[in-house]
């Protein structure tokens, strides 16, 4: 790592080299004459190993770039066809460069790119250092047909950056972008999401205690908040860091991490941590909504749930020894299945796992939870994980939990968990005035099902379900 605190002039040639797990970094803090030359290392061509990657440098020609680096894999059935493409957010959709495509346009700077090379090797990336703020224009797309929420961006600075609050108190990525007024990112997914290129996913990065830091090049994925920049900033570069997107051991903190099995292979994994200063609501940077929201295993929010799959959930220190936590399971009809305990670092409770329609309940410190769906399973209701330092069976009361919420981008009300009733499920509606604007009754044949908001006025309503014993109110905004 090399910081210049003045100006930097580069008579001859200035490279900066890497290995798969160490980047050079360089800060210039006044102006630079002269070009660089980044040789960044990328991941090889494969099955779930590209990588995402974004230049490290201002004014890269692609097609430059392309002839310039011979290692770029090619599709082996079309040599024309290059390792090197974009992602479009509003489509869902992958589109990779030939030369010919490739004319005319940059790789540009603080945008990501999904690239191979033919061996795992280093690709050079040549042009002008990033001396100033930069910003990436950004958008929400989701519920716009096959549009998403996720955008491919970059770190634009041949020079690490801070991620988190544990990197640096204030000038740090997460902080910036999800500052007061400045929020870029969707709260509920206030994260860095990075590419694992061994076949698993997605892991998410947030604002834990751990110190990390997002390597010279390196692309990502953020879940934009609407039509936004994207802030980088000069303050968030330093010359810390090792290999792509975190260094330094995890801090312990009470949590337990569930793994979702289809034979021996993982399907899935979610966590949930006990620490101080949480809600049972959401926390942003904290609370991280899964990057796939069709996983095979997520949590909900004990609180304030607005239909999003949780990666991972921070919960008070307080709620250790007696909460309650919906499960989301999506698994396929016949497809047996089995939920275990990973990790554990909750000593003094016990970690059960409910099903409400089967009305038992698995001890997951002692065995796995196994089952054989007879249909296909999605979304919340039927499955609850309990951590409580009692015991429990399969006579205790079932928690039977009724959910209700209407998501911003769609014209109808969720209603979950009617599968566990035993009646029918009547639905109020009210407006802010106190009057009733729906009034109707859903069956118990059917976990989820949605009512119509189409034609009523943008306000709060206040929802009720009652069946038998059970009952919930609820806030919502329609809009």
């Amino acid at each position: 790592g090399v910081t210049v605190s003045n100006d930097l002039v580069i008579n001859g040639s200035l490279t900066l080299n890497s290995i798969s797990n160490e980047f050079a970094s360089l800060i210039v803090s006044g102006t630079v004459t002269g070009e660089i030359t980044y040789s960044r290392y990328v991941n090889i061509e494969g099955s779930g190993e590209w990588d995402l990657i974004g230049p490290p440098v201002d004014g890269l020609d692609m097609t430059t770039f392309i002839n310039d680096n011979s290692s770029l894999a090619t599709n082996p059935t079309n040599a024309d066809l290059y390792a090197i493409g974009s992602y479009d957010n509003s489509t869902d959709e992958w589109t990779n460069y030939t030369l010919a495509t490739a004319n005319g346009n940059n790789v540009e700077l603080g945008v990501g790119y999904q690239m191979a090379t033919d061996s795992g090797t280093t690709l050079d990336f040549t042009g002008d250092v990033a001396i100033t703020d930069q910003t990436t224009s950004i958008i929400n797309n989701d519920g716009n047909g096959s549009g998403r929420r996720w955008n491919l961006v970059a770190n634009p600075y041949p020079s690490y950056l801070n991620i988190n609050s544990a990197a640096h108190a204030t000038d740090n990525f997460l902080t910036i972008n999800l500052a007061n007024g400045n929020v870029n990112i969707d709260a509920e997914f206030s994260a860095v999401y990075g590419w694992n290129a061994d076949g698993t996913g997605y892991s998410s990065y947030d604002n834990n205690d751990t110190a990390k830091y997002m390597a010279p090049g390196q692309g990502f994925f953020v879940a934009a908040s609407g039509s936004v920049d994207l802030d980088f900033t000069t303050a968030m570069r330093t010359v810390s860091g090792g290999d792509d997107f975190i260094v330094g051991d995890a801090v312990e903190f009470p949590e337990v991490y569930l793994n979702l099995y289809n034979g021996d292979m993982v399907m899935g994994q979610t966590h949930v941590r006990f620490r101080d200063n949480m809600t049972l609501g959401l926390n942003p940077s904290y609370d991280v909504g899964s990057y796939n929201q069709n996983a095979a295993i997520t949590t909900r929010l004990v609180e304030e749930d607005q239909g999003t799959n949780f990666e991972h959930q921070n919960l008070p220190i307080n709620a250790i020894q007696n909460v309650t936590i919906p499960l989301v399971i999506n698994q396929a009809a016949g497809q047996e299945f089995k939920v275990n305990l990973h990790t554990s670092t909750i000593y003094d409770s016990n970690v059960y796992l409910e099903d409400t329609e089967e009305g038992t309940f698995t001890n997951l410190n002692e065995v796995d939870f196994s089952l054989t769906p007879t249909s296909d399973l999605s979304g919340a209701g039927r499955f609850f994980i309990h951590i409580t330092a009692d015991t429990m069976s399969n006579e205790d009361v079932s928690t039977s939990m009724l959910n209700a919420y209407k998501e911003a981008n769609n014209n109808y009300i969720t209603i979950e968990g009617l599968a566990t009733q035993s009646n029918n499920i009547n639905v109020s509606l009210y407006n802010i005035l106190g009057r009733k604007v729906l009034d109707t009754s859903l069956s118990n044949n059917m976990n989820t099902q949605t009512i119509s908001t189409l034609g009523m006025a943008s306000g709060i309503y206040v929802i009720e379900l009652e069946s038998g014993n059970d009952r919930l109110t609820k806030k919502l905004i329609i809009q």
